[in-house]
Order: C-alpha cells, then sequence, then structure tokens
C-alpha cells in the first residue's frame, strides 16, 4: 500500500539535505581555493553525499508521480 503522505514528507526531507550539502560543498570549494584549508575533502565528502541524498530525492519523486496516475 502506497503512503502518500509520507512518501511526500521523505521527498522534502532528502531535498533539504541535498541542498544543505550543496551549501557545504561550495562553502569547501571556496575554502580550497582560497587557500585557508589545504585538503579538498572538504568539498569533495560533502558532495558524494550530496549526491546520495539527491538520488533518493530523484527516487521519492518518481514513486510519487508514479501512484499519482
Amino acid at each position: 500500500m502506497f503512503d502518500r503522505k509520507k512518501e511526500t514528507w521523505k521527498k522534502n526531507v532528502f531535498l533539504t539535505l541535498s541542498i544543505i550539502f550543496c551549501i557545504l560543498t561550495l562553502f569547501g570549494a571556496v575554502l580550497c581555493w582560497t587557500g585557508k584549508v589545504h585538503n579538498a575533502g572538504y568539498a569533495v565528502i560533502p558532495l558524494l553525499i550530496e549526491n546520495v541524498f539527491h538520488a533518493f530525492y530523484r527516487n521519492s519523486k518518481k514513486a510519487l508521480e508514479e501512484n499519482t496516475k
């Protein structure tokens, strides 16, 4: 059984986390470019986590669209 309310809530949470980690990625990249840190991990690790949450967001959005029809 498909729970539309739960899936919508999950989609919103995944989108929010994806945006937060995208901002952290940009912040880490700026720190690397300005020379304040000498490790690209400050930008790469949040990017990987952001990609995971964005994939979860796309799957939730797709599930909602398929079950709406």
